[in-house]
């Protein structure tokens, strides 16, 4: 089955002069076969200065934060008003692993049996990937949301998120934002065993929009760091399963 079939709606955010970042994610988005929609809403230059004021409380964000904040509430409200039982949401450096569909298809198997508003990231942000689970198991619940690069959300979780924010102006960032709003609302969150997605920002193929750190150390730096943190954490991990098999 395609990704298609799986989800009602794939989403990826991005903007509009962000040409190299467009064709990069048309390119991955052709090589599994996905049909998807992008997101140019509320670019950083096209925020009208009242929303800003009605969304978000004082504090140190960014507009260009506040935009991708903004961005992926219209996911929400495009799976509430298109009442889309569950969806795919990417960010535009998203690069795909070859067996992306077939893995994500397993989780979303797995998810089917799911009752309660849930989210599943399927990325491995800044390596912090959870790792471990119940063995065969393809979602391990838990872990602490490091980013929104790669996501998928049923309705349920975009109702309750929408009413939330509703009631309460923003100060965090959109990982922030996700996993403070999901905690409070009963959003239960899901990691793959093994990542499927990883962020072009991170490995060093973009340059990153939101982490001036990133951008002064540079490309080479960036992606170097990243393989070598990869590699330690993979290490870690089945040091830790060497000691503790999983149950």
């Amino acid at each position: 089955m395609t990704v298609n079939q799986w989800v009602d709606a794939v989403f990826v955010l991005s903007v509009r002069t962000f040409a190299d970042r467009i064709a990069h994610i048309r390119a991955e988005m052709a090589r599994h076969g996905i049909a998807f929609e992008f997101v140019f809403d509320f670019d950083p230059d096209a925020i009208p200065p009242a929303l800003i004021e009605q969304t978000f409380a004082p504090s140190d964000m960014k507009i260009t934060h506040q935009s991708l904040v903004l961005k992926h509430m219209q996911t929400w409200r495009l799976a509430v008003e298109r009442n889309l039982r569950r969806v795919l949401v990417l960010e535009d450096d998203a690069v795909l692993s070859d067996d992306f569909n077939a893995q994500l298809e397993r989780a979303l198997r797995e998810a089917d049996s799911l009752a309660a508003p849930y989210m599943i990231y399927l990325g491995r942000g800044n390596n912090q990937h959870v790792g471990g689970g119940p063995a065969g198991a393809a979602l391990i619940p838990g872990g602490v949301l490091p980013a929104t690069d790669a996501l998928v959300f049923n309705r349920d979780a975009a109702v309750r998120r929408l009413e939330y924010l509703a009631r309460h102006r923003i100060t965090r960032p959109a990982d922030w934002l996700t996993r403070e709003t999901d905690a409070a609302v009963g959003v239960v969150h899901y990691w793959l065993r093994e990542p499927i997605v990883e962020q072009g920002s991170m490995n060093g193929k973009f340059i990153s929009v939101l982490d001036s750190k990133r951008r002064r150390r540079g490309r080479w730096f960036t992606w170097a760091s990243y393989r070598s943190a990869a590699w330690w954490r993979r290490l870690r991990r089945r040091m830790r399963w060497v000691a503790e098999p999983p149950r």
